[in-house]
């Protein structure tokens, strides 16, 4: 029973979901939930009017976190609510919660939306029935999202009534007494080179590509701990007596817009701004050469004239793009499947609704090609739980050894090698080819098929959107290991969903001219320039991070010069000659005086950082001119913006900046002050003034971030 003798009728499981990550493991909680015997519901955080957030008792939330530590889309209205109703410090004292965050400590703000989510709650005199839970991708979910959900059960019983409910925990796997050993059969007489001649079948015809993996660690393995629960079926399809033949032909033209794209605006009723609509693609370019190691294009994308342009340079929208029609067919294939067939979706338990992604599904006639194209996505990365059922769907008892195995502790660094190659769902069924799951089994195991974000790089008034991007296309690398040569390698080449799809479009209407349609939404974001700031700013984009700083730079070129401060661009590529984007649009504007300094960098052309005096990345840059730099954040209350990539250039980025604060107060002795930064705790009366730390500048630069002085837009 909870402190307050109060048991609830009903517990909501909460969700705020960028990739479908905290979409999928709460849909499962609330499942699992139901099954035992509890009163549940589950719903986006976004809907907090229609499900009446304020009146909850008992909430489980599962969040996530994207970009420089923001929440998801799916949860802004919830946020602006939040930060209102919290103000009063009883205004939730009668709400029991727990948080499960998910994040990437690849990002600086670790989980940071579960953390504000728990500060804000908890001042707003809610209190916690089970401690939160903070999970890391970069070192695999489920290592903490396991054990964190088989310690829920109990406390929330303790708040929430539980009825009779059916028994859970997967019973297809023998286990030991301490509910946590799988057993693992082991045929005795498996060898070295029988192992060879398995793992070497696992290399796939050329229609998909190889997935090559070490099994050998699992020779005289007798158990296997730590594999994640099976779970429930949920979702069955049905044939619809409304003619074949009519799915058969509408499914032979490959649709650019989602099935459901009408009805998906009344999901976002509430926020018009973010509601989706059809768009067109108006034009594009290459902006790279022809050898250049990435292929770069800017798309022009049309709006509506429903559509107001009410757009900010910086602004970022979602595409909702297909799975590729190709892997479709060849999933299609593998299932035995008829794409033409019309079906409709439901779920096998009344209690328990389909999630969102495959609910759309369950009015009208919809061809199983439609529903693959649109519902699941089918490049993403395996989760440990989706091997783990596959594994039940094996006829061969190798390959049902073999995946449960990879959801294992014992093979967790065989997981971590098959996470690198990055299978899709065909390349995972045909290594594995006794694994013949239903196609209804497929469905609800993949996560839901996101929109992926883009950055507008045009100022607005145009009525149209420009976006930059890389085609993703790329061969990687896995050693053979029983190949007879020692440096062995095997090639697995691999597509992004969206970029090669939208580069087709944009192609085909280059060729024929007819304009392409496509489902987009605006996203909420504070990656803007304020108009007419006298503030300097700084601006750090190699690559396509640049995309956004073309926008800043049209709109401050509308401005009156008079009323906007200094600007400084960092821009890194490979080579000038080839990757240089925007390089005749960047000098227009230095030239001008719009843009006040650029500092360029060219990592793979040493001869042009040599006859340029380039650097090599945007972080040796902005450290060579470190004084320049720290004067204006610390004396001129400067602007910092920083668009790329997270996972290196994010990071290194806000290590040098904490170096060049560090710097600039070990010279400077009145810094440390105007930062709001006290002397450290080994100062003394003869030297008042300790040099600032690390760890000082890195929590100022998190308070300017705060206060949007430092602002980033990341991506993985």
């Amino acid at each position: 029973m909870s402190d307050d003798g109060f048991v609830d009728s009903q517990v909501a499981f909460l969700y705020a979901s960028q990739t479908g990550n905290a979409e999928s493991i709460c849909y499962k909680l609330y499942e699992e939930a139901v099954s035992r015997g509890f009163q549940a519901s589950y719903h986006v955080l976004d809907d907090h009017a229609k499900f009446g957030f304020a009146a909850l008792r008992t909430v489980v939330f599962v969040v996530s976190t994207t970009g420089d530590g923001d929440p998801p889309d799916n949860s802004a209205r919830f946020w602006r609510v939040l930060r209102r109703t919290s103000k009063d410090t009883n205004a939730y004292s009668h709400l029991r919660y727990t948080i499960l965050g998910l994040g990437d400590t690849n990002y600086s703000n670790f989980c940071n939306t579960a953390v504000r989510l728990d500060k804000q709650l908890t001042e707003a005199g809610a209190h916690t029935f089970y401690p939160r839970a903070l999970a890391d991708d970069a070192t695999g979910l489920e290592d903490v999202v396991e054990p964190w959900i088989d310690g829920l059960w109990t406390p929330l019983a303790a708040v929430a009534q539980c009825g009779a409910g059916e028994q859970t925990r997967d019973a297809s796997v023998t286990v030991d007494g301490d509910d946590e050993v799988a057993q693992l059969v082991v045929d005795e007489g498996s060898d070295v080179d029988g192992i060879a001649d398995a793992v070497g079948a696992m290399s796939m015809a050329p229609v998909h590509q190889p997935l090559v993996l070490d099994f050998r660690a699992m020779a005289g393995l007798q158990k296997l701990t730590g594999t994640p629960r099976l779970p429930a079926a949920i979702c069955a399809i049905e044939p619809t007596s409304d003619g074949d033949s009519r799915g058969a032909e509408r499914s032979k033209a490959p649709a650019t817009c989602p099935p459901w794209h009408a009805a998906l605006a009344s999901e976002h009723d509430g926020s018009a701004a973010q509601q989706p609509f059809v768009a067109t693609i108006a034009g594009f370019r290459q902006l790279t050469s022809a050898d250049a190691v990435k292929r770069t294009l800017l798309v022009d994308i049309d709006l509506p004239d429903s559509q107001e342009d009410s757009s900010l340079a910086g602004d970022s929208f979602n595409v909702y793009a297909p799975n590729d029609a190709a892997l479709v067919n060849a999933l299609l294939r593998r299932l035995d499947a008829v794409g033409g067939a019309c079906v409709t979706l439901h779920s096998l338990d009344a209690r328990i609704e389909l999630p969102p992604h495959l609910r759309r599904f369950q009015a009208g006639n919809y061809t199983l090609r439609e529903i693959l194209t649109w519902a699941t996505d089918l490049v993403a990365t395996p989760k440990k739980q989706t091997l783990r059922a596959l594994a039940e769907c094996c006829t061969a008892a190798t390959d049902r050894e073999r995946l449960l195995f990879l959801t294992s502790r014992q093979g967790a660094s065989v997981f971590d090698e098959l996470r690198r190659q990055a299978p899709n769902a065909v390349d995972l069924l045909h290594a594995f080819e006794s694994c013949k799951p239903s196609v209804a089994r497929l469905l609800e195991l993949l996560p839901p098929l996101a929109p992926r974000a883009y950055s507008v790089c045009n100022a607005p008034g145009s009525g149209l959107w420009r976006i930059a991007f890389n085609v993703v296309e790329y061969a990687l690398e896995a050693a053979d290991p029983f190949s007879a040569a020692e440096d062995a390698r095997v090639s697995i080449e691999r597509r992004g969903l969206c970029t090669p799809w939208l580069e087709m479009l944009a192609r085909g209407f280059s060729s024929a001219g007819a304009a392409a349609r496509i489902l987009v939404a605006r996203r909420p974001g504070h990656f803007h320039l304020p108009p007419a700031t006298s503030q300097p700013i700084i601006m750090v984009g190699p690559g396509t991070g640049v995309a956004p700083f073309v926008g800043f730079l049209q709109q401050r070129a509308k401005e009156d010069a008079a009323t906007i401060g200094s600007s400084w661009l960092f821009f890194g590529c490979r080579s000038p000659s080839r990757d240089h984007l925007f390089r005749a649009e960047l000098d227009e504007h230095l030239a001008s005086g719009v843009l006040t300094r650029l500092s360029l960098c060219f990592s793979r052309d040493a001869a042009a950082r040599d006859a340029m005096d380039a650097d090599v990345y945007v972080q040796d840059a902005m450290l060579r001119h470190w004084e320049s730099v720290a004067e204006m954040i610390v004396e001129q209350d400067a602007l910092v913006f920083v668009c790329g990539d997270a996972k290196g250039m994010g990071r290194d980025v806000n290590d040098a900046l904490a170096d060049i604060l560090c710097r600039y107060a070990a010279k400077h002795p009145g810094a440390m002050a105007k930062l709001g930064v006290e002397p450290t705790a080994n100062a003394t009366d003869s030297d008042p003034l300790q040099p600032m730390t690390k760890v000082q500048a890195l929590q100022v630069l998190m308070r300017l971030s705060a206060e949007k002085r430092y602002m980033r837009d990341l991506w993985a």
